[in-house]
């Protein structure tokens, strides 16, 4: 008879199961009278009937939650969508915060992340230092910058920085008008240093700036961020970046990035001005997904 070695799967830790993940959407604040529960309708396109919680893989899901508060307007969106990053054995606690003033207006609020003690990682792989090169990092210390403040001398280094600080500081407007902008530099950047061994450099760049953020931290930006390109505010952000124009430094944290034999800065910065703007309607329009800019 096979049920009591079964039965011993469940009491026993030597019988180790595939690692998970898991949506709770069931543990509102009480506390909070404008804090409700969530329910998971869909998770990468699949159905989930109204589920309250769900076990998933780890690894990135575009997860689809309606909140189950009151909704006054029937234009009000009752559903929107949480990206979530889902790391192994980790319990992500969502819920739906509505305003006290309209509860129509309403945005997914992050409770909790913390360990399901009954699932069991993977064997942790050794960490390997990374070295940041010096051309990789900035000249200073970055605040978060207004988008005022930006200019189309200030490099992707520089900028990735200011979108991690911002982001910390909670300023959503500014830390994605400066993705916006350090997507685009560095899209052109990758069109004129040709040479594709550097491109890897904007992958340190982004280690040593806007992936030290908190998992919970990053979520929060990459849920403004969805809810931001699914606006009308899009539109606004492609304009400015129009407006700041093409970059007018030497990419040379690219540049000093694996070089190319021969290769000099020259190269990359000596076009024309055709060249220029083809470079940068085409960032805009293939990378951005933005009108190109009128002439």
């Amino acid at each position: 008879m096979k049920l009591p070695l079964i039965i011993s799967c469940f009491v026993l830790v030597g019988c180790q199961s595939t690692p998970y993940a898991m949506i709770d959407g069931s543990q509102s604040k009480i506390s909070d009278a404008d804090n409700y529960n969530v329910e998971i309708i869909a998770i990468d396109g699949a159905f989930q009937s109204g589920k309250l919680t769900k076990n998933i893989k780890p690894g990135y899901h575009t997860v689809h939650l309606s909140t189950t508060g009151p909704l006054r307007s029937k234009k009000a969106s009752s559903t929107l969508v949480y990206p979530l990053l889902a790391k192994e054995c980790m319990r992500y606690v969502v819920s739906a915060q509505h305003g006290p003033s309209n509860k129509d207006d309403w945005e997914i609020k992050v409770l909790d992340e913390r360990l399901i003690p009954a699932c069991t990682p993977s064997p942790a792989e050794p960490e390997v230092a990374v070295v940041i090169p010096d051309y990789a990092k900035p000249p200073s210390e970055v605040n978060c910058l207004m988008p005022s403040q930006l200019n189309n001398h200030t490099t992707p280094v520089v900028l990735f920085h200011s979108v991690a600080a911002c982001i910390q500081s909670q300023d959503y407007n500014a830390a994605i008008n400066g993705y916006f902008l350090a997507g685009a530099y560095v899209y052109f950047d990758t069109l004129r240093v040709t040479h594709k061994p550097s491109h890897a450099v904007v992958e340190l760049i982004k280690k040593n700036s806007i992936w030290k953020l908190s998992a919970l931290e990053q979520q929060h930006f990459e849920q403004k961020l969805a809810e931001f390109l699914a606006s009308e505010q899009k539109k606004t952000a492609c304009e400015w970046v129009a407006t700041v124009a093409e970059p007018d430094y030497s990419p040379d944290y690219m540049l000093q990035h694996l070089p190319k034999a021969g290769a000099t800065s020259n190269s990359a910065t000596d076009l024309s001005v055709d060249i220029k703007a083809t470079l940068f309607n085409a960032t805009l329009k293939d990378y951005l997904g933005c009108p190109s800019p009128k002439a």
